[in-house]
C-alpha cells in the first residue's frame, strides 16, 4: 500500500508541475538562451559581427552584392519583454532598417551610408539600452567622417 501511495504522489507531483509551467511560445516571453541571453541579445551580437566584417569589406574597397537587413529585429524577443514591444523601439528598429535597405543600392557612397546606420543603431540604444555604444561605436568608419 505504502508503493501505491508514493507512486500515486509522484504521479500528481508530475501533473501539478506540468501545469505549473506554461509552454506556450508566445511574443511576451522571454526565452532565455545560454548565458540568459535573449533572442535580441544574439541576433544584435550577430548583427555586430556581420557589420564589423561588412566595415573590413569597405575598408578594403571590396562592396558585396547583397547586404543582409536582419528582419528578425522587429520579432526578437528582449531580455525585457516590455522594450522590443515598445512603439519607441518598432519606429527604431523601422528606421535601422530602412537604412540597411540603402546599404544594398549606395555602391557609391556605401561609407557614409554605413555610418548613418550605424548611428541609427546607437540612437536607438542610446534610449533603450546604453550598454552595447561603447562596442557599436567601432563599428563607425573613420575615412566617411
Amino acid at each position: 500500500m505504502k508503493k501505491i501511495w508514493i507512486v500515486f504522489s509522484i504521479f500528481l507531483m508530475v501533473i501539478f508541475l506540468s501545469n505549473c509551467t506554461d509552454s506556450s511560445n508566445t511574443k511576451s516571453q522571454t526565452i532565455l538562451y545560454p548565458n540568459n541571453d535573449s533572442e535580441l541579445t544574439l541576433l544584435m551580437r550577430e548583427m555586430f559581427t556581420y557589420y564589423e566584417n561588412l566595415k573590413l569589406d569597405i575598408e578594403r574597397g571590396t562592396i558585396p552584392d547583397k547586404v543582409r537587413e536582419f528582419k528578425e529585429i522587429h520579432s526578437a524577443v528582449a531580455t525585457e519583454p516590455s522594450k522590443s514591444e515598445s512603439p519607441l523601439y518598432k519606429a527604431m528598429s523601422t528606421v535601422y532598417l530602412e537604412s540597411a535597405k540603402k546599404l544594398q543600392n549606395s555602391k557609391d557612397n556605401m561609407p557614409e551610408v554605413f555610418n548613418n546606420m550605424v548611428d541609427n543603431c546607437m540612437n536607438c540604444h542610446k534610449q533603450m539600452c546604453p550598454g552595447p555604444m561603447v562596442k557599436i561605436k567601432k563599428l563607425y568608419l573613420a575615412s566617411a567622417k
